[in-house]
């Protein structure tokens, strides 16, 4: 699966900038007041000649200039202006300095930075994806949903965890924090999200995690990994979760076909009957040999769901109109019990 890393919203890049303003505004409001009040000083305190053709606005720009050591005039004669002139620039210079320090501080910290920015993300999502648990299972999911061009923000308990840096490096909004706390969830704009899907290794932190999100939105889609798979049919049941799944469950049925055929590339089960998707290579003296898809579904009593050419990958993009060639392979969709039945329909 090719990597995908996630596009930036130009919003996003926008709102970053004006959060990076609001670290400076401190600083900016300090150099407007030493340029206001240094222009009122210099007008009311000034000689005849210094302040001659001078209004308000000129006199705020010598101060200006002087707060980067640009002086526009020479030095006045009274005495405040003199220590205003020598001391404005060093304060200016000062508060300028100690500004960018702590702004830079505060982008370079990795934590008060990635929180920011995730939550100025979030701002920007609608109909977005909440994942939480970056385990195995849930960096398949996060792979399968970016694959899919979907809008996810990510929750992990474990700074630390395998996946972590992999998600990151495809920039994908990702907390650390316990997704247990319903500000968090708020903050990550679950009331404006489509679905959250929770798949941590612990049942009871995804069961915690989905009834907030239920309460704080209720039409949110709620998807959640349990390994009690009992505990999964009557908890989804009782608490109106609209896809709950135990892993074990999922995979035994996978497990079990792949035991009994080489050929199987997938399987689960439909009620009580287990289904899979089977590979049949078609040879020069194979039925399906010169039949197209419709034709080799009437002929197996089995849907062509695949194609597979050479060696290459299986696709299900494929002409069904297309006759098969021998050294082709069919994908069909059948039950696991009637694999032999269509196996010999398949030799003939």
């Amino acid at each position: 699966m090719p990597v995908r890393r996630v596009r930036t919203p130009l919003l996003a890049r926008l709102r970053f900038l004006a959060y990076a303003l609001r670290l400076l505004a401190p600083r900016l409001t300090i150099l407007a007041a030493l340029t206001i009040a240094g222009g009122l000083t210099l007008q009311a305190r000034g000689s005849a000649q210094e302040v001659a053709g001078l209004d308000f606005v000129g006199a705020c720009y010598q101060v200006y200039t002087q707060l980067f050591f640009e002086h526009v005039s020479a030095l006045p004669e009274d005495w405040l202006l003199r220590l205003m002139y020598f001391t404005v620039p060093v304060a200016g210079a000062f508060v300028v300095a100690e500004g960018l320090l702590k702004v830079g501080l505060s982008l370079f910290d990795f934590n008060t930075h990635q929180t920011a920015w995730i939550r100025i993300m979030a701002q920007t999502y609608r109909d977005h994806i909440i994942l939480i648990g970056l385990g195995h299972v849930g960096f398949r999911v996060l792979e399968e949903l970016l694959a899919r061009e979907r809008p996810v923000i990510v929750v992990e308990a474990r700074g630390e965890g395998p996946f972590v840096e992999e998600a990151r490096a495809r920039n994908v909004p990702l907390v650390i924090g316990d997704a247990r706390r319903e500000s968090l969830l708020r903050e990550l704009g679950l009331d404006r999200a489509a679905c959250l899907i929770a798949c941590t290794d612990d049942d009871l932190v995804n069961l915690e995690v989905g009834l907030d999100a239920r309460q704080i939105n209720p039409n949110i889609r709620l998807v959640m990994r349990f390994f009690d798979q009992n505990m999964a049919r009557k908890l989804g049941k009782a608490f109106s979760v609209d896809s709950i799944f135990s892993t074990s469950a999922l995979s035994a049925p996978l497990f079990a076909a792949a035991a009994l055929d080489e050929r199987i590339h997938g399987a689960y089960r439909l009620g009580d009957t287990l289904m899979a998707t089977l590979e049949l290579e078609i040879t020069a003296q194979s039925p399906l040999a010169g039949k197209n898809a419709t034709e080799i579904r009437a002929l197996l009593d089995a849907p062509v769901v695949g194609l597979r050419r050479d060696k290459q990958p299986p696709t299900h993009r494929f002409n069904r109109d297309e006759p098969r060639r021998p050294g082709e392979s069919v994908i069909v969709h059948v039950a696991v019990d009637e694999i032999a039945a269509v196996k010999a329909r398949a030799r003939g």
